[in-house]
């Protein structure tokens, strides 16, 4: 049996038909989805007008550029002259991870602000949805933690 095609078969019908099941993200296919999507998959699971639309894309967006501004961290001409001498670089990486946390904590009490503007718009019953979701993401996240 060719393992990789099997996979592969597995793989492309939970793609094409709508994520991995209890695994997946309670908003979409795959988390790093965009933000619009995220957001549409959101109105529809929650009922969301469209100032909570609003509220959900702008946290979306900040979260989004955090999260690129971390994966650059490990990527690009920085990475490659951290590596390029005989040794590691270890003050330069030093200098580079402390410049993105800063980034980052100077990032945080927008972004804590943009998802309490969201969640504190949300009705009793809405936030009881979204409440459910993220229990369910959360405890499937730990399932497939090996």
């Amino acid at each position: 049996m060719n393992i990789f095609r099997h996979w592969h078969a597995h793989h492309d019908f939970h793609h094409r038909h709508g994520g991995h099941g209890r695994r997946g993200h309670p908003f979409g296919d795959h988390a790093g989805g965009s933000a619009g999507h995220l957001v549409a998959r959101a109105a529809a699971r929650l009922d969301l007008d469209d100032d909570q639309q609003r509220r959900l894309a702008t946290w979306l967006g900040q979260l989004q550029q955090q999260r690129d501004t971390m994966k650059s961290l490990a990527s690009g001409p920085e990475l490659a002259a951290l590596v390029a001498g005989e040794q590691f670089a270890r003050e330069s990486a030093q200098q580079l991870l402390d410049a993105r946390l800063d980034t980052l904590r100077a990032a945080g009490p927008g972004l804590i602000a943009a998802f309490a503007d969201f969640f504190d718009a949300l009705d009793a019953e809405q936030r009881q949805a979204l409440r459910f979701m993220l229990r369910r993401f959360s405890h499937g996240r730990r399932r497939g933690v090996a």
